[in-house]
């Protein structure tokens, strides 16, 4: 399987290979498998906060859920820490962050998209194998912590067994690990739990990966 990365910003036009893996440690694919695991019956993607407010014409029940400043107008905040306690059961989720996102919105049309960060790592890796593909696209969307991320997935993807501390304690000294901490404990700051960094940093929390499938304007993901 050939690999390569590439940054979201660098994106021009279509991304011509087998699969794609959107990658966003901090925080967006750490907080969706999370709202999954927690019960809720749907998470959908959505290409920017105006689409996921307008997502309440079409699920009036759903829970919006942002990164970024508060915003009243959405019930939960970018962060797994929060979403870790929730109680999710029966409830369809609508995600909008500035990153994650928007990444998957920006390769959709690839015909296998998977949102990935450690905590589905090795799952991640099995979906690529099962799914046979010969070439197979990175696509960062932050900092050196999704880039650890996608080096790490580089080592596995072929079955070996890869020590994966040196790529986590590289995420765990990127500057958006760091922003996490600091705002985390700052009671004055919306948007970020104390834990969330940590619960970044957990490889395998989950043994399912994040696959998109196209619903109207919105991805949904599948466990896989």
């Amino acid at each position: 399987m050939r690999t390569s990365t590439t940054h979201l910003r660098d994106l021009a036009g279509p991304v011509r290979t087998d699969a794609a893996v959107v990658i966003d440690v901090m925080r967006a694919f750490t907080v969706a498998p999370w709202c999954l695991a927690r019960g809720a019956s749907a998470v959908y993607l959505a290409a920017d906060v105006e689409s996921a407010v307008a997502g309440r014409t079409r699920w009036p029940d759903a829970l919006l859920l942002k990164d970024g400043d508060p915003d009243h107008r959405f019930d939960l905040p970018n962060a797994p820490g929060v979403v870790q306690c929730a109680d999710l059961h029966g409830r369809t989720i609508v995600q909008v962050t500035g990153n994650g996102t928007r990444g998957a919105h920006a390769v959709a049309d690839v015909e296998l998209v998977l949102c990935a960060s450690f905590v589905t790592a090795h799952a991640t890796a099995r979906a690529l194998r099962d799914a046979d593909v010969a070439a197979v696209t990175f696509v960062v969307t932050e900092g050196d912590e999704d880039r650890a991320f996608a080096d790490y997935l580089t080592a596995i993807i072929s079955g070996d067994i890869v020590e994966a501390t040196p790529y986590l304690r590289r995420a765990a000294a990127s500057p958006a690990a760091d922003e996490l901490r600091r705002r985390g404990d700052d009671p004055h700051h919306g948007g970020v739990h104390p834990e969330d960094a940590g619960l970044c940093l957990e490889l395998d929390r989950f043994d399912f990966s994040l696959n998109t499938q196209p619903d109207g304007e919105f991805l949904r993901l599948v466990t896989c």
